[in-house]
């Protein structure tokens, strides 16, 4: 097990070679919180932990009544990451009292604002009870989850439509030599041969993103991922073990670095090497389908795309039933896909209805979340630039045939007020 501890002003001066010693391999501490609040012990932490020879991590605890880029440059301006830190960390966890929907917008800005600026994908922090309260939301799975849940099962509970945790914080009365009192320690989920899931599919892509060949994108941390990594950690000066362990993924998620990290020169790029816009198998999106929004924006795209004799003749080899009517949505399908025979033949028949354009484009959809993610639309500003055009026309009747009854009939009455 790869432990880590997470510390703030309460732990007082913290021995850090003494934790090291102990068998600690990374070390979070609290930076910032709100717009104003710097800890008093982030300075000495921050250059602690790395002159200690940890990962180090740094938090920045989310007040949701405090402007949300506020925070975020708060937090920027404090904290200056160094090859081999770890992605930047908010903590969720208290709602201060403000609306759901408005917390969610501040997270939403937060984790952009800093990302952009670090150009690592931030870690979100939180508990499962606080998160299901909040509105149990799905669309963060993107960022890696470090989940609080002081359990003695195997495994944490995980929220949110997160399938996997990248780290977990599992008491937070431990005891560290170096620390005096409890503290909180965490295990780093480490990825190696035979792993699947979600967080090795982020780690492949990194590794493809860097210059290395790691065949298949497909979540299962097979021969070729192993010797990528191990390229990856030899380029490094790390030891070459072919596992993903906290000091290994904070460089791998450190978009500074590319293929050799001594000189960080861009890699060659490789002609064998498969790319984004390759075609992907119908079968392999149902087996590693995980809910995600890019996810399903890609297989409504693809619905959009295809003829409805098409979708009527799938959705009767789907259902195995030559006499049905009844419409099918690709998402269901996905949700419900269970790797049958009749339904992978299904799978194979409706590809062969699909050009090798529309493929390549889904395959890019599918698989660049950030690329083809649309932008929100505020209906208020719609209905200010409507101008009686044939598509604003098309829109709101498609948005008025997905309303029920009940709805427009409560809006008609709050307009009329």
């Amino acid at each position: 097990m790869v432990r880590g501890i997470d510390v703030a002003d309460y732990q007082g001066t913290v021995n850090w070679a003494a934790v090291a010693k102990s068998g600690i391999e990374f070390a979070v501490t609290k930076a910032t919180e709100g717009g104003t609040f710097v800890a008093d012990s982030f300075a000495r932490n921050w250059s602690g932990i790395r002159s200690a020879g940890l990962v180090r991590g740094a938090y920045h605890f989310y007040r949701p009544r405090t402007d949300a880029l506020a925070q975020a440059n708060l937090f920027l301006n404090m904290v200056k990451l160094q090859p081999g830190d770890l992605p930047p960390v908010l903590d969720i966890e208290s709602d201060d009292g403000v609306e759901p929907e408005r917390i969610r917008a501040g997270i939403r800005s937060w984790l952009v604002r800093v990302e952009e600026a670090t150009q690592r994908r931030p870690i979100l922090y939180t508990y499962p009870s606080f998160w299901e309260r909040l509105g149990n939301w799905q669309d963060f799975t993107d960022y890696p989850l470090w989940i609080a849940h002081y359990t003695t099962a195997e495994r944490p509970w995980v929220p949110g439509g997160w399938r996997t945790w990248t780290m977990w914080q599992f008491t937070d009365s431990g005891t560290v030599n170096g620390v005096t009192g409890p503290v909180d320690v965490n295990s780093f989920n480490v990825i190696k041969a035979g792993s699947q899931s979600m967080m090795v599919v982020q780690v492949q892509r990194s590794l493809r993103s860097k210059g290395y060949d790691i065949g298949a994108l497909d979540g299962v941390f097979g021969p070729k991922s192993q010797q990528a990594t191990r390229e990856f950690q030899t380029a490094l000066g790390l030891t070459a073990t072919g596992e993903i362990t906290s000091r290994t993924w904070a460089y791998l998620l450190d978009g500074t670095i590319t293929g050799n990290g001594k000189d960080l020169k861009p890699p060659e790029p490789d002609k064998t090497m498969p790319t984004p816009t390759d075609e992907i198998k119908l079968i392999d999106v149902m087996k590693f389908y995980q809910d995600l929004p890019h996810q399903a924006q890609a297989l409504s795209w693809l619905q959009s795309r295809l003829e409805a004799g098409v979708l009527q003749e799938f959705a009767r080899r789907w259902r195995n039933d030559a006499s049905s009517t009844a419409s099918i949505q690709l998402v269901d399908v996905a949700k419900f896909y269970r790797n049958l025979a009749s339904q992978n033949q299904a799978l194979q028949w409706l590809e062969g209805q699909v050009s090798a354009q529309m493929k390549q484009e889904f395959a890019q959809r599918w698989r660049s979340p950030q690329e083809f993610r649309e932008t929100p639309i505020v209906l208020a500003n719609a209905a200010q630039y409507y101008q009686g055009m044939s598509h604003q026309k098309q829109a709101w009747q498609w948005l008025q045939e997905r309303l029920s009854h009940e709805d427009l009939a409560e809006f008609a009455r709050i307009w009329r007020q």
